[in-house]
């Protein structure tokens, strides 16, 4: 690995010194006192007519460099606040020169003012060339949500009643935490992303087209959820916060408290958060299978504790580099109730029995993470980061699953057949990663490499419940071992000339994957080991004719691999007659997208996609081999389809009504369709679908702030084989600064109507099924923050993270 970093820098650092046709200018700004000013804002203004020829940021030791100037005479503008602006001497600068010149000292601004007062407000979304940001401070009814729930506003952002989402019509969004991937299956990362509030996240980006930098992962694009930073503020700072949700059945609880602490060289930062309250949520499976009907509807009261814990530091070793830690990790601990009835009989008929499951849960989830960062910048525009992050993942559940069988009318026992299910995961994710860029024949080359592994363990052990006693059943019992390493490189190359600017990029990842499945029923699938190589080009083309007009064109290619659960191939029991499984020979899915987008006035952005998805997988329900008392049963896997495309229209829009009165408004409609011949069953499922978002704030009287925000989507695809009926959502807040603008009250009602319920209609292999479901989605919350200590505000410096180069932490 030393060798390869070696040799890149080594190549780049020579190509960039013979090839650069272009010039480089540095310097420093200091106070009067001889201390750097950090992040004060340097522009190079052309010596002729004084117009602005690039702009640049002083790090944290104050030093500014501008890259890849055209040869000509220039002067150096420095401005800060709280100080007076300065404007240097003419320098000229020639083609393949770096120049550094004298530092410039700042003095303090004579302007005395008695109180200064700064208003200003984040817009809720920022539409960027390459992504689109959700700013969670800005929503005002945020308050109290978790990430997952926050996830419903990001637009054109859906959720299916899986928790898996959509993004562009494409269930292959890969999800980052403070820019690093998370190894979690839906089901899991769902469960995660609910113990996350929104007192801790800063930011949710939609990234839909991720250039080569990124992981070839996710064929619908990255969602990055951005954590709260430190505030940017010198001495010692931070806030705590409060909250109580009222749902129709119980109460729910969060805190937060964070702790900052800032000074020249060396940066720390804090960050608890709890949750704690029971939930409530229901959901009904009607089927129809073989002559027969099974009118299964259940109900579930969960009550749970969530911590979540951030620490991290930053040092500025020199004026040419930093080195960071951060250590996050949350524990989530769980009780469930689920109360089910299952009416079963023949079609047209009365039922003949009754099934009553009345399961009962424990579980215990617990993340960890650790990154180390390093990274590097000289005068000429050269960087080096190298980032090390170490995960950990576990989760270990026991559930008690009765089943009896009663008589529907006199309520007799028919029969009985009781489980207990223990069941552990234990993950472990080590990456190491470097990126290196250089100005390169005027414009900017990007190199790096990254290696990572996973080592995932599963363990499920299955209990026959005879006479009030657990019998080890080894039939239905498994150890699920899945390692994979990636191996990958990539380069790219990015520049601006007049109206236009170009990007290219290419990725390579080696795969080297391996299943072992350990029980005592043989089985053929047991061990599957698989190597493959891939590249993944990506392009961008990007026009400004004029100031209120920007064309932007993109091409990507990305995979999507499996996850580890699902390619578990042992079976395991949801219920009696249904149960869950997993495929070992699962293929990665591969997707082509093209995108043309074209903003006007920086706010209305409209972008137009297509995307084929080749070996396109998703959740089947099927059916399958009749129980011992010849009932017919049907499972849930994940199946590999031949294809789905898709056509994307998304238009976003914030504007003003008035001053006191903003919106933001977006449409996002699709058609896909999907395509497969399993065993000579076809699918050929479209679906037209259109979603609608938009969130108005609107400044009251006497300091108060309204919210209010819909959401609708039509009818659409959910897995393979079911139609959603339309679903949809609102919730309207006020906001309120009290405490000498301190402290913020904030008033919420979600889903007013109780609109946030769910259903879908399958019919494939003979099985015909109506599923439906819903929780406490309608909530009356209040919530409190209040900030204390240091308001000395200064910039703070942002540096990337290991495993997302837009990941900005300080």
């Amino acid at each position: 690995m030393k060798t390869i970093l070696y040799f890149l820098f080594l190549l780049t650092a020579t190509l960039g010194t013979t090839l650069a046709q272009t010039a480089t200018l540095s310097g420093t700004v200091t106070d009067a006192t001889g201390q750097p000013i950090p992040f004060a804002t340097a522009a190079l203004l052309r010596s002729t007519d004084s117009t602005v020829a690039k702009a640049a940021v002083a790090d944290a030791a104050g030093l500014y460099t501008f890259s890849g100037v055209r040869a000509g005479t220039y002067r150096v503008r420095l401005s800060s606040l709280g100080y007076a602006v300065s404007v240097s001497e003419p320098v000229t600068l020639t083609d393949g020169q770096t120049t550094f010149i004298p530092t410039a000292v700042l003095s303090e601004a004579n302007q005395s003012l008695n109180a200064v007062t700064v208003t200003a407000r984040k817009p809720l979304v920022e539409v960027q060339p390459d992504k689109l940001v959700l700013n969670v401070e800005a929503s005002l009814t945020a308050a109290g949500s978790s990430a997952f729930e926050l996830l419903q506003k990001a637009p054109g952002v859906l959720l299916d009643p899986n928790d898996n989402l959509i993004v562009q019509g494409k269930n292959g969004v890969r999800v980052y935490i403070d820019g690093k991937p998370s190894p979690l299956g839906p089901a899991d990362l769902a469960a995660y992303l609910r113990t996350l509030q929104a007192t801790d996240i800063e930011a949710v980006e939609v990234i839909t087209q991720p250039s080569a930098r990124y992981d070839a992962q996710g064929n619908a694009g990255i969602i990055n959820i951005r954590l709260q930073k430190n505030a940017r503020t010198y001495g010692t700072n931070g806030n705590v916060a409060i909250g109580l949700a009222a749902g129709a059945y119980y109460p729910k609880y969060n805190g937060s408290v964070s702790l900052n602490n800032r000074s020249n060289r060396l940066n720390l930062f804090s960050t608890y958060s709890a949750r704690t309250g029971r939930d409530w949520s229901f959901i009904n499976l009607y089927r129809e299978q073989s002559g027969q009907f099974f009118d299964q509807r259940s109900q579930t009261r969960a009550g749970s504790a969530n911590h979540n814990a951030r620490a991290g530091a930053d040092w500025t070793l020199s004026n040419r580099s930093t080195l960071g830690v951060l250590v996050s990790g949350s524990l989530r601990d769980a009780r469930n109730l689920t109360d089910g009835r299952t009416p079963i009989g023949a079609l047209g008929a009365a039922p003949t029995s009754l099934l009553l499951a009345n399961n009962r849960g424990e579980s215990e989830r617990l993340n960890g993470n650790a990154n180390l960062n390093y990274r590097y910048s000289d005068t000429t525009g050269r960087e080096l980061t190298i980032d090390a992050d170490y995960g950990l993942f576990q989760n270990q559940s026991n559930a008690l699953q009765p089943n009896r069988y009663v008589n529907p009318t006199t309520g007799a026992l028919l029969d009985e057949r009781n489980y207990r299910m223990a069941t552990f995961t234990d993950i472990h994710l080590k990456t190491i990663k470097a990126d290196y860029n250089q100005p390169w024949l005027g414009g900017m080359l990007s190199v790096g490499v990254k290696l990572s592994s996973v080592q995932t363990g599963n363990g499920f052990d299955f209990f026959d419940q005879i006479d009030g006693q657990d019998k080890l059943n080894p039939l239905r019992t498994n150890q699920f071992v899945y390692t994979e390493v990636i191996r990958a490189g990539y380069g790219a190359y990015e520049k601006r000339w007049k109206k236009w600017q170009t990007q290219l990029g290419l990725r390579a990842e080696q795969t080297l994957s391996r299943g072992e499945l350990s029980s005592a029923q043989t089985q053929t699938d047991a061990n599957v080991s698989r190597r493959y190589l891939n590249l993944f080009p990506s392009a961008g083309l990007t026009f400004n004719p004029t100031p209120n007009h920007s064309w932007a064109a993109t091409y990507s290619r990305r995979i999507d691999r499996p996850t580890y659960q699902s390619l578990n191939p042992f079976e395991s029991k949801l219920d009696e007659l249904t149960y869950q499984k997993g495929n070992a020979f699962l293929q990665p899915q591969y997707t082509n997208t093209v995108q043309l987008s074209h903003t006007y006035k920086y706010k209305l952005t409209t972008s137009i996609s297509y995307s084929h998805t080749r070996d396109f997988f998703t959740e089947i329900t099927d059916t399958t081999q009749r129980d011992p008392d010849n009932r017919p049963r049907n499972y849930i896997t994940t199946r590999n389809l031949s294809s789905q495309d898709v056509w994307s229209l998304n238009v976003s829009y914030p504007f003003n009504i008035a001053k006191w009165w903003s919106v933001f408004a977006n449409v996002s409609a699709y058609r896909s369709t999907n395509r497969a011949n399993l065993e000579g069953r076809l699918i050929g499922l479209s679906a037209n679908v259109l979603s609608l978002y938009a969130q108005h704030t609107i400044s009251l009287p006497r300091g108060w702030n309204l919210e209010v925000s819909a959401y609708y989507t039509s009818p659409s695809i959910w897995g393979g084989t079911f139609r959603n009926r339309r679903f949809w959502g609102s919730s309207v807040g006020v906001q309120r600064k009290v405490l000498a603008e301190r402290g913020t009250l904030v008033f919420t009602v979600t889903d007013p109507f109780n609109s946030q319920q769910w259903r879908g209609i399958s019919q494939f292999g003979g099985l015909y099924m109506d599923a439906s479901g819903g929780w406490e989605s309608r909530q009356a919350r209040i919530n409190f923050t209040y900030a204390f200590g240091s308001k000395k505000i200064k910039a703070a410096s942002q540096r990337k993270t290991g495993l997302d180069d837009e990941s900005k932490r300080l």
